[in-house]
């Protein structure tokens, strides 16, 4: 699942990037995919590849940098279930053992420069990842109950995302909180928290784009995929300068 949404979501976003800067119809974009696909053999010289996870299955190299090893990238937010969370397990396991001699491992514990540092370190990192103190780091802690990590989820969330994204989620869960009061039932069975999250990352603007992000089902996309649509555009707009 994840690696059809990273493979379509960077379709989508490719698109943007050539219409947006040299006016390419579909036909350039074919021509670039095409152009892209007979380039993705390892380089016979030396030099640096640049790969996600699931592209590098089958290869070797020297020596391997895994950029982005924290939680909301590795395992992904999106991953929910341990079903994901083992699949995501077993991608640091493949970019890990594609190293032959060196092996660096590394995250960043802000988004942007200057931003508060509240990322961790991944979960499947535990045990062994280094603290200041030269302690291992644990993800384990006394507040491990439902409301606990809801809160966490909340926090890193605000942290790891521009405040737009976040008002946009707020956005959702308000318009959440009246079709749940409409209709008489709790909030979750219309979108979990999660699925709202990243909606508001992702700000897809067709039912297709939605319809990839987990917890949008085919009776929710039918049910509230139009609202959901207008009000990513309808604030789309509101931003625009």
């Amino acid at each position: 699942m994840r690696e059809r949404w990273d493979s379509l979501n960077a379709i989508v976003e490719l698109a943007d990037q050539l219409g947006e800067r040299r006016g390419t119809d579909l036909d350039g974009l074919v021509a670039e995919l095409a152009a892209r696909a007979d380039a993705q053999n390892a380089p016979t010289v030396d030099g640096v590849t640049l790969s996600s996870l699931h592209a590098a299955k089958g290869l070797e190299w020297d020596a391997v940098l895994l950029i982005g090893a924290c939680e909301g990238l590795l395992p992904i937010s999106l991953a929910e279930g341990p079903a994901a969370i083992e699949e995501e397990r077993r991608l640091l396991y493949v970019g890990v053992t594609r190293a032959r001699e060196h092996l660096v491992i590394s995250y960043a514990r802000a988004r942007n420069p200057g931003g508060r540092a509240s990322r961790k370190p991944s979960r499947f990192l535990d045990g062994i990842w280094p603290t200041e103190a030269g302690t291992p780091v644990s993800h384990r802690s006394s507040g491990s109950g439902p409301r606990a990590r809801a809160k966490q989820a909340a926090a890193e969330f605000e942290a790891e995302n521009d405040p737009a994204t976040v008002a946009l989620f707020e956005q959702l869960r308000a318009w959440r909180a009246q079709v749940a009061k409409d209709g008489s039932k709790p909030a979750y069975t219309v979108f979990a928290d999660a699925t709202l999250r990243s909606i508001a990352i992702v700000k897809p603007t067709v039912l297709p784009q939605l319809s990839l992000i987990r917890g949008v089902g085919a009776v929710k996309l039918k049910e509230y995929g139009a609202d959901v649509l207008r009000i990513v555009r309808e604030f789309g707009a509101g931003e625009q300068p």
